[in-house]
């Protein structure tokens, strides 16, 4: 009988499976930013942006466009891939989708590029499980900013009903003096009419980026933040996103590179994934954006306990 070795914190479990949904290949130079429901049905519906080869290439505002696929088998195996959102002409790109379910409908949105410094918000609703989409109803047009949603692809439904974008933003993005700060647009009508948060969450260097909320088990919400500042940083709300709190660090180390952050279902427990590396003050995002690490907290988020990596890969 071979013995049995626990994995360590540093190692990955053999029990996880991993499970690609959109190779990168002779059409398609890059796929990210997944947003996953499950339907009705039991089904799974995912929603990604898929870069195709062109003059930018896998760059962030190179040749996307917005994809839906599906999934019968709890995410083992994906089909019947579609695009959902084309490029017009003249815009940058499409990208960041989310998706969200309600009670009778489906909520799809992305991010519409037009410029570096000017983008549009589409929402689309189905009633049918994801099959079709109707018009878009858009959370805003031609912001005047470069303003998107968090870098997780997450519209959190709060239990009361309401909805939290999570948004970041900037007057122009990938210029020598940007600085990004974040909040979040909030609905109380499924979605049709949207506010801004009161207040907007800073940083120093780049700023405050790509934040993923998760609700708390006494009602308020937490943010996790992407920074320059070697590490993750949270902020808190308690009027359920109408404002923010100042931001902390965490104490978890990190490069420059988005978290997720999600409440574990029939849980008080929150469960955080973040790039567990060390920050590189020379490397051009800080350090390098692996391992893939989770790490749970059982108190609000006040303290952190390494679970362990999920992937290991060469990353940028």
């Amino acid at each position: 009988m071979q013995p049995t070795h626990a994995p360590t914190e540093d190692s990955i479990d053999p029990e996880i499976e991993h499970v690609v949904v959109r190779a990168a290949d002779s059409e398609r130079i890059r796929s990210d930013t997944a947003s996953v429901v499950e339907r009705a049905d039991g089904t799974l519906l995912i929603s990604y942006h898929s870069y195709s080869h062109g003059p930018e290439g896998g760059g962030d505002f190179g040749a996307a466009k917005v994809y839906l696929a599906e999934s019968e088998d709890s995410g083992r195996h994906w089909s019947n891939e579609r695009m959902v959102a084309d490029i017009v002409a003249g815009d940058l790109n499409v990208m960041s989708p989310f998706l969200c379910r309600l009670k009778q409908e489906i909520l799809l949105g992305y991010v519409r590029n037009h410029s570096h410094g000017d983008t549009t918000m589409h929402l689309h609703r189905s009633r049918d499980g994801g099959a079709t989409f109707g018009d878009s109803e858009p959370i805003w047009e031609h912001a005047g900013q470069y303003r998107i949603q968090g870098g997780a692809s997450s519209l959190v439904r709060l239990d009361s009903g309401r909805l939290v974008l999570p948004i970041q933003s900037c007057d122009e993005v990938w210029v020598a003096d940007e600085n990004q700060s974040i909040g979040s647009y909030f609905s109380d009508d499924a979605g049709h009419n949207w506010t801004p948060s009161s207040n907007r969450v800073s940083l120093p260097m780049r700023g405050a980026m790509e934040p993923s909320v998760a609700p708390r088990a006494d009602g308020s919400l937490l943010m996790s933040i992407r920074t320059q500042l070697g590490a993750v940083f949270l902020a808190e709300s308690g009027d359920e996103g109408e404002s923010w709190s100042r931001a902390r660090t965490s104490g978890l180390a990190s490069p420059e590179s988005c978290t997720c952050l999600r409440r574990l279902p029939e849980s008080e427990d929150l469960i955080l994934f973040w790039n567990d590396a060390e920050y590189i003050h020379d490397h051009h995002h800080l350090g390098i954006r692996s391992p893939l690490s989770a790490a749970s907290s059982s108190d609000g988020g006040r303290s952190w306990r390494k679970i362990g990596n999920i992937d290991g890969g060469n990353c940028m």
